[in-house]
């Protein structure tokens, strides 16, 4: 699933910054921010309504921050995006799977 693959970037980015790793810290969190941009991009906006867009702008929050992270090598603010996917994935894993479509 997409927020595994994120959650799991993320997790990695951390421990390349905690050992000063610059270039397998930047090539994961480009990898979380291209998952990201495919979970915004496959928001249906004409069925989802209000709630589409309101994903839409945490994801491009999510991307931002994660864009900060990685300029100030700032692993509280990977830890921030990784909370609130955790949040997001939570209220999808307690949508029945037949309204996922």
């Amino acid at each position: 699933m997409l927020f595994d693959g994120a959650l799991d970037r993320i997790a990695s980015a951390k421990g390349a910054m905690e050992r000063g790793d610059t270039g397998v810290q930047g090539a994961l969190l480009g990898k979380a921010i291209t998952i990201i941009d495919n979970m915004r991009a496959s928001l249906d906006h004409q069925q989802g309504g209000e709630l589409a867009g309101k994903l839409a702008d945490l994801y491009d929050y999510m991307e931002r921050r994660l864009l900060e992270a990685g300029t100030k090598a700032d692993p509280e603010i990977l830890d921030e995006v990784s909370g609130l996917l955790r949040e997001v994935k939570s209220g999808w894993d307690q949508i029945p799977e037949s309204f996922r479509r």
